[in-house]
């Protein structure tokens, strides 16, 4: 149970958190190639969202999370850009499962994964995961944008480390036909499909690396509905269903309302938890 909440409570803050100026394009088989036009648009960016926890009579605030975006050039002069998230769990849900996580991930203007790094630190147990993206193209004088991806090769280093136990540290490689995502960029990813001109009923899949795991994660459009937050206050919003696949299922699907407003801004979302309620999570407005 501890590792199914948390992993929701995070999967909540991901996909509420991950904030950027405007939507771009869709992404699947065929990118626009308006995409590079993207970039050059944002600038730095705070926002926050809440969580909060329901079963029966209890109502409580369970965590939070602040996503950070800044426009940053690397050692090369070359443009890249940094998202960084940072989760943390409140009340009744600490005496559960604690959650102290910081993530960072780096992409370029096309939104190409170049690295991703998770910092865990959950009472005595602490773990850092660090992954590379090596990126390999149909077509190496064209342009490095998705469309163009022909596979791409992940290596992650992991150091863990439990109490008084002798630290771990492990190398794991993997391969993905196609482009593929860290548990941060993905969902900037899946904001910025273009909701605008999908059909209801639309899947798209997305490939992603969580621990030593490739993940699939589904994305089905379900239409324009409107969104009442706590406040009050009630927006007009694309709802979108998302899910882990695991072993071909799946997982109980997290509900979440965009703004159909050109930011395509995350407002809600909230998925149910199997005999103890459910976690939802809201923008600060």
């Amino acid at each position: 149970m501890t590792n199914l909440l948390r992993r929701n409570i995070l999967f909540l803050i991901f996909i509420c958190a991950c904030v950027l100026a405007r939507p771009i394009y869709a992404i699947s088989p065929i990118v626009p190639q308006e995409q590079a036009a993207w970039a050059a648009s944002n600038t730095p960016e705070s926002l926050e969202y809440n969580i909060y926890f329901h079963m029966g009579l209890i109502n409580a605030k369970a965590g939070y999370g602040k996503l950070c975006f800044t426009k940053e050039t690397d050692k090369n002069g070359q443009t890249i850009y940094h998202g960084q998230l940072a989760g943390k769990s409140l009340s009744i849900v600490e005496h559960i499962m604690k959650v102290r996580d910081t993530l960072d991930c780096y992409f370029n203007e096309d939104m190409v994964p170049k690295s991703f790094r998770k910092g865990t630190h959950e009472g005595s147990y602490n773990a850092v995961a660090n992954y590379s993206y090596h990126t390999h193209w149909h077509n190496k004088s064209a342009a490095k944008r998705l469309n163009n991806v022909d596979s791409t090769s992940v290596e992650l280093k992991r150091w863990r480390k439990k109490g008084k136990d002798p630290a771990v540290n492990r190398v794991v490689n993997f391969t993905n036909n196609g482009p593929a995502y860290d548990m941060l960029s993905v969902f900037y990813s899946v904001r910025h499909l273009d909701y605008e001109h999908m059909k209801k009923g639309k899947r798209i899949k997305f490939v992603c690396y969580d621990g030593i795991t490739q993940q699939t994660i589904n994305v089905d459009y379900c239409g324009v509905e409107k969104c009442e937050l706590r406040n009050g206050k009630v927006h007009k919003a694309f709802l979108i269903d998302l899910n882990f696949a695991t072993k071909g299922q799946d997982d109980t699907p997290l509900k979440v309302w965009l703004s159909t407003t050109p930011d395509h801004r995350p407002l809600k979302a909230i998925i149910g938890l199997r005999r103890i309620g459910s976690i939802r999570c809201e923008i600060q407005e």
